[in-house]
């Protein structure tokens, strides 16, 4: 009798040892035999699916990694604009780090992490059956395997981040008396150790190459990347105390003891053996050997078609056709007139931040009382490919602002009145109520199609890792190594590209301020720059003691210690094992 798996039931009750829960219903039932007969339809049925569920963590709503890096950090916010994007005050208090054991996007992240984590452990259980049985070449059946390691460990890396102290499961067989907590230091390691394990067994091969079988998946490049990343934060994720003040206070108090800490941890890959500083450098040395460089144009990197980038290391893949996937994140933006005139519906949402805006130097000069005579500038070309601001006309079709059409007829982003949330007392005059509606710059970044067949599906790549990145990570790792005139180099090879002036020197600032030009709205990593350089719980210029907010938020309150560089545990994951324990904070 032949034996049918129904796999989605399976690891569904694996996925709930840690309170998730898969919200599939296995429609078909597969023939095992059938299913595993050949390498390619063991790829199908192992590793496949799995790029679809991690993919699924960058786009939506809430509890994606991308709200959670960017939206609690310093340059992007969802304003609550009186009747929209108010949601019970949970995206200001987002952004004012006003979160808890039960709020609900911490508590989704948590869960959905682990239900993919759970798919990963039930494909490497079956692959390892099918190397077993020697019936398919093993070196192909260990590249599956290195590929579903490294998207495991991708799912851990981001866990280790957000959470700290996580229970770090590798068997789908996992009993709930099984799973323990480890330390901080013990998750990171075992991250760390698994990337540099899978390395030596992942092809050479662009990821970003649509006509590639590699295309959208982990390669060494790819995996490089992820060293990069967890490298450049290992001084923060291999300390077991993060609360008593060593990630607080601006760059100032924690450089020196960061550098230092970074100094301290020795990673090992491909038989070498490098402190963490020194192993981000050589990351991108050989994600640069790997044949990744600039592209010729910043906006190439964003435009439909940019399968093409030879900067891309790791996107997820859109088309409208064989990739079709919906993503909110963008259009949710603009305003709804000026997505109307696109040919798109919106929800007048996201904005970048005054901070923001000061880093690049946006200079903006109101008449308000005949918004025409305004000024809206900024030198650096990186602004106006990511944001639109000032005044909006889509094919010479002037958008209609919808407000005060006697007083203020023409719709104008009106970049450094955006706050993080608007009230009917300080806004309700014509002018306070055009603010509500038109402050803030808007998204701009990855190009709109308006051929395809619905708003929110686009035909060009989401970017998880680019080699701009990669080189300003690195020019942070050889400032911190004393390198100065390396660091210079890196980001001036940055600037360049887009015509920016050369610097004369670096520092960490600088370095971040590079980051947020160049990477904005892109690679999830502005919320752990943050944490290294001892910003993340610092006021600036949109969150600080007595910033107004509406009642269902929360005021903003400094945090000394640090308790905050971490999400707590969600509280239902707390009661169903005693095993764990919440943060210290919390």
């Amino acid at each position: 009798m032949k034996k049918f798996i129904y796999s989605a039931v399976v690891l569904a009750m694996t996925s709930m040892l840690f309170g998730c829960s898969l919200e599939e219903t296995p429609l078909s039932k597969f023939d095992e035999g059938e299913a595993y007969k050949s390498s390619t339809l063991v790829y199908v049925n192992t590793v496949a699916s799995l790029y679809n569920k991690l993919n699924s963590r960058f786009k939506g709503g809430d509890d994606n990694y991308n709200y959670m890096s960017e939206f609690t950090a310093n340059v992007l916010f969802l304003p609550g604009r009186q009747g929209d994007w108010v949601d019970g005050g949970k995206h200001q208090n987002a952004f004012l780090h006003r979160w808890d054991p039960s709020t609900d996007y911490i508590r989704n992240l948590w869960n959905n992490s682990y239900s993919d984590i759970a798919l990963c452990n039930a494909s490497l259980k079956k692959l390892e059956e099918i190397k077993g049985l020697g019936s398919l070449d093993e070196a192909v059946v260990n590249s599956y395997m290195a590929e579903v390691r490294g998207i495991r460990a991708f799912y851990y890396m981001w866990l280790v981040d957000f959470f700290g102290r996580i229970p770090i499961v590798t068997s789908p067989d996992a009993g709930i008396g099984d799973v323990k907590q480890s330390s901080r230091s013990e998750a990171y390691g075992f991250v760390r150790d698994e990337i540099c394990d899978i390395i030596p067994m992942l092809p050479s091969a662009k990821s970003q190459d649509v006509n590639s079988e590699y295309y959208a998946r982990m390669t060494k490049a790819v995996a490089y990347a992820m060293l990069a990343r967890l490298a450049i934060n290992a001084a923060v994720f291999s300390q077991d105390n993060w609360n008593q003040g060593q990630f607080t206070g601006g760059i100032a108090k924690v450089e020196a003891g960061v550098t230092a800490a970074g100094n301290a941890q020795k990673i090992t890959v491909n038989g070498k053996t490098m402190n963490a500083w020194e192993t981000v450098v050589y990351c991108q040395e050989q994600i640069k050997a790997e044949g990744y460089e600039l592209a010729a144009s910043f906006k190439d990197n964003f435009k439909t078609g940019n399968e093409s980038s030879k900067e891309n290391i790791f996107v997820e893949p859109m088309d409208d056709n064989v990739h079709r996937t919906s993503d909110t994140q963008v259009t949710r933006s603009l305003h709804y007139n000026h997505a109307k005139t696109i040919g798109f519906s919106s929800w007048n949402g996201t904005a970048a931040t005054v901070h923001a805006l000061k880093v690049f130097d946006y200079k903006e000069n109101l008449d308000k009382n005949n918004l025409s005579n305004s000024t809206f500038e900024c030198e650096d070309p990186r602004f106006d490919i990511s944001f639109f601001n000032g005044p909006c006309s889509v094919n010479g079709v002037i958008v209609n602002a919808g407000v005060s059409e006697d007083k203020y007829p023409e719709g104008v982003y009106i970049g450094y009145e955006a706050r993080n949330d608007f009230s009917t007392d300080d806004y309700s005059d014509p002018w306070g109520l055009y603010l509500v509606k038109w402050a803030g710059v808007r998204i701009k970044k990855y190009e709109y199609d308006p051929t395809t067949s619905g708003q929110n599906y686009f035909n060009a790549d989401r970017v998880i890792f680019r080699y701009a990145d990669m080189l300003l990570l690195a020019a942070e790792a050889q400032y911190r190594l004393g390198n100065m005139a390396a660091a210079t180099e890196l980001v001036n090879q940055v600037r360049s590209r887009v015509g920016m002036p050369d610097v004369n020197g670096v520092d960490l600032q600088s370095i971040l301020d590079e980051k947020i030009r160049e990477e904005i709205w892109e690679t999830m990593g502005t919320r752990g720059d943050m944490v290294r350089c001892g910003l993340y719980t610092e006021a600036d210029e949109d969150k600080y003691v007595g910033v107004k907010h509406a009642i269902v938020a929360s005021d903003w309150v400094y945090d000394a210690t640090g308790y905050t560089t971490v999400f707590p545990i969600p509280v239902t994951v707390l009661s169903l094992n005693s095993n764990l324990t919440q943060n210290p904070g919390y």
